[in-house]
């Protein structure tokens, strides 16, 4: 639960959660997968660090790096939202609870950090006109 605590000259914001996490993650509207080798995987969601996906098998352990392509979106509406950009970009298993595993990017190029926070701030807006 948030809410403001406002004094004289400031407003800080508190989040009250067990759950405390570096990022923020959103789940994306439409559905997008993630591609390892020939495996593909549902992507559940993704932040600025990182992202977490359904694993059905114990194909993957903590720990484990390995490289993945991202096709994210362009854009929230009209033709770009149809156009996708692949992104191959090195992650590693940070801990796998049940059938999701939750990972963190290593090594994301400039160019493709701009991608990923491109398309969070983009499907941010979509979620809050939705």
């Amino acid at each position: 639960m948030f809410w403001k605590k406002k004094s004289d000259d400031a407003i800080t914001i508190e989040l009250e959660s067990d759950d405390r996490r570096n990022s923020v993650r959103i789940q994306p509207l439409d559905e997008i997968f993630i591609h390892h080798d020939t495996q593909q995987f549902k992507l559940i969601d993704i932040s600025f660090a990182g992202l977490a996906f359904e694993l059905s098998s114990d194909l993957f352990k903590k720990e484990d790096s390995f490289e993945i392509t991202l096709s994210l979106p362009l854009g929230s509406t009209g033709i770009l939202s149809e156009k996708k950009i692949a992104i191959n970009c090195l992650i590693k298993v940070v801990q796998i609870n049940g059938e999701i595993c939750h990972c963190r990017f290593i090594k994301l190029t400039h160019q493709n950090k701009l991608l990923v926070d491109r398309f969070i701030l983009n499907e941010q807006k979509r979620q809050i006109l939705s």
